[in-house]
């Protein structure tokens, strides 16, 4: 599109010497403009390469953490299942009877009865 523009401007004009030096004007002009489009067309592949490598540092760290998580899931469980090869296993049990006068005033007796225990860990 550019050079067409260019073309017709250039052989639109009327006189024949200034042909010359418009085409000179011109052929700077289209070479300025082929590396202004060259640079931008490198910028462009510059920005698509640093976009894939954000990407690529994503989704390194959600595999990552992933990782991670399923790591700490199989320690725990594993400290869960060593942990729970001990038991708890009544160790000593008490039961005691008794009987206490009450501070009415028809001296009643009343009954008390208490069961106390106590627990070990066992393998």
């Amino acid at each position: 599109m550019i050079r067409l523009l260019l073309h017709s401007w250039l052989f639109s004009s009327r006189s024949l010497a200034g042909a010359s030096q418009q085409q000179s004007v011109l052929s700077r002009m289209l070479q300025f403009l082929k590396k202004k489009y060259r640079g931008l067309k490198m910028k462009y592949n510059t920005l698509k390469i640093f976009r894939r490598r954000r990407i690529a540092r994503r989704r390194n760290q959600t595999t990552e953490k992933a990782v991670q998580a399923l790591i700490i899931g199989l320690m725990l469980i594993l400290v869960l299942l060593v942990g729970c090869s001990y038991r708890m296993v009544p160790n000593e049990t008490k039961i005691e009877y008794g009987t206490t006068e009450t501070d009415s005033k028809n001296d009643k007796l009343q009954q008390k009865q208490s069961i106390t225990q106590s627990w070990k860990w066992v393998k």
